[in-house]
């Protein structure tokens, strides 16, 4: 007896072992290099098979991600620079939040937008001017760029699941001096130890991160969020629907949660009601209104695998 459980624990250190091992590969494994670019030179070095990406001022000074952002007549007015060094021609959409809640902006040409869509052919570069109005007493600043935001994944492929979950962020804060560290929280259905420590996922499996790649609009299922450092790390956590802020848990657009090191917790939630198959993604950011130049984690957004909410009625 004692000889069996000692060969069931062996089986479960090799299960979670390889899963680690494996996922992380698929991720380190992907052809292009997502890289911020760190001065106003890099626009003139670009590489294969990367994609850049920066915020500039209006007269092309680099700001820093991470740095402090300061309006102007409550509005930042900048430069989003992309170069895509890729060898295809791809879609992206732009979204804007302030303190992680989703806003309209103006471009050049001042149409408004709740989020741009642009289409960069190979290995091209772009300037999108960006007009954010900045509401008082706002903390953070994010921006976002969504790869390839019409495709939907539908079959289990890790190498598409894994480049489509990946955001392009750029985290400022913003020149307010109210702090904001007694943020309510929100309660985990489950807190687990487990060595699966992503920092986010959604699952349908409250025991492993099962990856649910198609969901119908009222299905209830879970998403984990995980801490692998040695330190506690708190989340806001936000979710996107054809990428539109919509509800996470509870009526709230966003909700706060502090993670202790080298485990996960797991929230109870409810897929969205959709008229036609429509792309879901949670989003979670790392040290909320704490983002800072010196600490790269803070600058950093983790998304979910897509999930494809169908309608109840399915006809496609």
């Amino acid at each position: 007896m004692k000889k069996y459980f000692i060969a069931i624990i062996l089986i479960m250190v090799v299960v979670v072992t390889f899963y680690s091992i494996f996922h992380k590969f698929i991720r380190a494994n992907n052809s292009t290099t997502i890289s911020q670019n760190s001065h106003s030179g890099d626009r003139e070095e670009q590489q294969i098979n990367t994609i850049e990406y920066g915020l500039y001022s209006l007269g092309g000074k680099y700001i820093d991600n991470g740095s402090t952002v300061y309006p102007e007549d409550d509005e930042a007015n900048v430069n989003i620079s992309i170069n895509h060094n890729l060898n295809e021609r791809r879609e992206y959409s732009l979204i804007v939040l302030e303190d992680f809640k989703q806003v309209s902006f103006k471009l050049k040409n001042k149409k408004e937008f709740i989020k741009y869509p642009f289409t960069m052919n190979p290995n091209s570069p772009k300037d999108i001017n960006v007009r954010i109005p900045i509401r008082p007493n706002t903390q953070e600043l994010a921006i976002l760029l969504i790869k390839k935001p019409s495709y939907k994944l539908k079959e289990m492929d890790l190498n598409k699941a894994s480049v489509l979950e990946e955001v392009l962020s750029l985290r400022y804060p913003i020149n307010h001096k109210n702090e904001l560290d007694n943020l309510k929280e929100v309660k985990p259905d489950i807190v687990v130890k487990d060595g699966l420590n992503e920092e986010m996922f959604v699952t349908n499996d409250i025991h492993k991160l099962q990856s649910v790649m198609v969901g119908k609009e009222g299905e209830k299922l879970w998403f984990s969020t995980g801490n692998d450092t040695s330190e506690p790390l708190k989340y806001a956590i936000i979710a996107l629907k054809n990428w539109r802020q919509t509800k996470v848990i509870d009526n709230q657009d966003v909700i706060y949660t502090t993670v202790s090191e080298e485990e996960r917790k797991l929230f109870s939630f409810t897929l969205p009601n959709v008229k036609k198959d429509s792309n879901f993604q949670l989003i979670a950011f790392p040290y909320p209104y704490h983002v800072s130049k010196d600490n790269y984690s803070s600058q950093q957004a983790f998304g979910s695998f897509r999930t494809v909410i169908e309608p109840r009625h399915h006809t496609e």
